[in-house]
């Protein structure tokens, strides 16, 4: 039998506060990339609740407390399909919407600071498709937003069998 494909696994929390989302800004352009925005988010741990890792890495990133209200839809990465521009590795990324727990709503850096990370927006929701995110999410995110189902069914949605 072979071996089984090693896909990477992220979240992202699109968190919406007075009707702006929280973007981080990026300048890679020294390595080649560009001015770029992202969801708060990054790697879930292997064995890690996807819910629990979108706490994390909001925490790690921004400073910011959050629960997960649901996941809002999924995107895959086949770099075989889609050239090399997010990496050679095969990649999932799971975006949720998330909320501020604590009413505090200033992020700051992580420590220690990610080099091409140079801040934080607030977004006015009707501006983000006006902004270049890697991936190009920002429809999906509307969309997801709009809609009130949750597509991750996880162990406490699914019950214990008999």
């Amino acid at each position: 039998m072979s071996e089984l494909p090693s896909i990477s696994v992220s979240v992202k929390a699109a968190i919406v506060h007075d009707g702006k989302i929280l973007l981080l800004s990026y300048d890679d352009s020294a390595d080649g990339g560009c001015f770029h925005y992202n969801l708060p988010g990054g790697k879930a741990i292997e064995g890690e609740p996807l819910r629990d890792a979108v706490v994390r890495k909001v925490l790690q990133e921004t400073g910011l407390t959050v629960r997960t209200v649901r996941q809002m839809f999924v995107v895959e990465y086949v770099p075989g399909r889609f050239g090399k521009d997010l990496g050679p590795q095969h990649k999932t990324q799971h975006n949720f919407l998330a909320e501020i727990t604590d009413g505090r709503t200033e992020p700051r850096f992580s420590d220690p600071r990610d080099p091409d990370q140079v801040g934080f927006e607030w977004v006015p929701l009707e501006e983000l498709t006006d902004k270049v995110l890697i991936p190009q999410v920002a429809p999906a995110v509307l969309a997801g937003l709009a809609d009130s189902r949750d597509v991750l069914v996880d162990h406490a949605q699914v019950g214990r069998g008999r």
